[in-house]
């Protein structure tokens, strides 16, 4: 990485911090820029901080790089569950073809970057407070306001760079499995506070389980925090990570580790701490499942919804219009899908979900033989504009809200990580509890023939991974479902140039599904040399 520069343009009120000398903030004010002691006595002046590092999430680029939603889609497209029959305008194309390059592999580099970059410039600006805010929570003794506070927002920055260090091992490394991940592998370079005040010009690679180590530190230790200091302070918005929402970027993070004989912590294996921390989340009872009456009726638009875990207020300060999710997967919205370039679930998939019988996710899409075949007509939509598909009539606000988390996954996870683990009852057990909110009206016995019908392993695994496809369809999990557990998928009909045939990560084209470390990286980090370029990705 080039030299990483101390810049946080996002504090309150978009003052600027700037590097000089061993410092993280200039020594000699200039135009807006702060002193470093003028920054110490701002008030909120993390809290402020914090909300510049999440407004990240959601910054726009492009009509396909607006924040973490056009990272989903590009899961999903790349993968094949979500579909693109016709492109007249470009955007996400290229995904829709099976091809990756050098522009998006750059986004998603620079994109989680940025993020850890910044909450490392917030680690340095807490340091003298991070021994207080630990003893805080085992002293037995009242936290000052300052240290309570601060205490619940490093929790969030340790959150925020886990997750960030976890989404760049689920899209630059090699797939793997439970059995045989190569965990010596190599695969990013790892930055935390210290090194970033030393002034390290680039990390060299660390090894995947490096970086799974890093990210297991990061987010246990955030889960305390929050935990702890959450009872001293309230949560603002969705948009603000709280304990349950830490607790599941980990559990996912440990799914997607691979090597079930690779002790983590405490003797435990990635799917027992995966189990471990969904099972909080969902015994914790405070997001409750989406339950069958609503299934159709919120056009997954609002972040005010019971279960939304973690999530964006769009507002007309924030909201990036015709480049945006509803933008571009929404046909009741003034854009692209609208316009022609819709967006559906893979033909395939939607056979699959109509032949079960009972499944009352089918209505989240249309079928094949309307005006836009297999749109999402039942699951994004602005609920104001619901039967509107005149251009001149739809959607022109784009206040849609955006989701980041919902508690679905957990029960999926907990399903997953308990199948995993060879626990085939407790896995099918976590199914039916959400299966049991899917059920369309008076097929109560087809559906308790087909949970029935789950025992034997692969039957199960094949349950784990329908569900999976199916409700979190166009949230961001389907590349990594594919790289984790299928590794092959075949496709339907209703794709530009892929249509019915089979994507497989094991063949020489599965390199499509690992992005390439971006030249930018190892062109300029001294630490990344030629003679580990063999080792950084796939060939091109």
């Amino acid at each position: 990485m080039k030299k990483i520069k101390y810049i946080l343009a996002t504090l309150v009120l978009g003052l600027g911090l700037s590097s000089c000398g061993d410092s993280f903030l200039t020594q000699y004010p200039e135009g807006a820029t702060l002193l470093e002691e003028q920054y110490q006595k701002l008030p909120d002046r993390l809290q402020g901080a914090i909300f510049g590092i999440y407004s990240k999430l959601y910054e726009y680029g492009d009509h396909d790089t607006f924040g973490k939603r056009s990272l989903d889609m590009y899961s999903d497209i790349q993968s094949g569950d979500m579909a693109m029959k016709k492109s007249s305008y470009g955007w996400f194309e290229m995904y829709e073809r099976g091809y990756y390059y050098a522009y998006n592999r750059s986004y998603a580099w620079s994109f989680y970057y940025e993020i850890i970059n910044l909450t490392n410039i917030c680690d340095i600006a807490i340091e003298n407070d991070v021994q207080a805010i630990l003893e805080g929570m085992t002293s037995g003794e009242e936290p000052t306001e300052v240290i309570a506070q601060n205490g619940y927002y490093y929790g969030q920055i340790l959150a925020l760079r886990g997750w960030a260090y976890a989404n760049l091992l689920d899209i630059y490394t090699d797939p793997r499995d439970q059995q045989t991940a190569d965990l010596d592998a190599r695969a990013l370079p790892i930055y935390i506070g210290k090194d970033v005040k030393a002034d390290t010009l680039g990390a060299p690679l660390s090894t995947v389980q490096q970086a799974y180590d890093r990210v297991y530190e990061d987010l246990s230790a955030a889960i305390d925090l929050l935990d702890f200091y959450s009872q001293y302070n309230q949560r603002g918005s969705k948009l603000e990570i709280d304990v349950d929402v830490a607790r599941l970027i980990l559990a996912y993070a440990m799914l997607n580790h691979g090597d079930k004989n690779y002790e983590i912590a405490a003797g435990k294996n990635c799917y027992e701490i995966a189990l471990e921390q969904a099972k909080a989340v969902i015994d914790g009872g405070k997001y409750p499942l989406l339950p069958y009456e609503e299934l159709t009726t919120t056009g997954f638009s609002d972040v005010t919804a019971a279960n939304w875990m973690w999530g964006q207020d769009v507002t007309v300060e924030t909201t990036t219009a015709l480049g945006s999710f509803f933008g571009q997967v929404d046909i009741h919205s003034y854009s692209y899908a609208a316009a022609g370039d819709t967006k559906g679930i893979d033909s395939k998939l939607y056979d699959e979900i109509a032949a079960k019988g009972w499944d009352a996710r089918v209505n989240w899409f249309n079928a094949g033989d309307v005006k836009f075949p297999y749109c999402p007509e039942g699951k994004f939509y602005s609920p104001k504009y619901k039967h509107v598909t005149d251009l001149d009539k739809v959607d022109r606000d784009w206040l849609c809200d955006n989701v980041f988390m919902r508690v679905e996954v957990a029960y999926l996870i907990a399903a997953e990580a308990a199948w995993s683990d060879g626990d085939n009852a407790t896995a099918v057990a976590y199914l039916k509890q959400l299966c049991d909110e899917r059920i369309l009206d008076g097929k109560d016995a087809e559906y308790n023939t087909w949970i029935s019908s789950l025992s034997g392993t692969d039957d199960v695994k094949k349950a784990i991974i329908y569900n999976w496809r199916v409700e979190m369809w166009g949230e961001g999990y389907s590349m990594q479902l594919l790289r984790r557990l299928e590794k092959q998928r075949s496709l339907g009909t209703n794709h530009l140039s892929r249509g019915e045939s089979t994507l497989d990560i094991t063949s020489p084209a599965g390199e499509q599904f690992q992005c390439e470390i971006p030249t930018s990286e190892t062109r300029y980090n001294p630490n990344i040399g030629n003679s580990n370029k063999s080792n950084l990705t796939h060939k091109k």
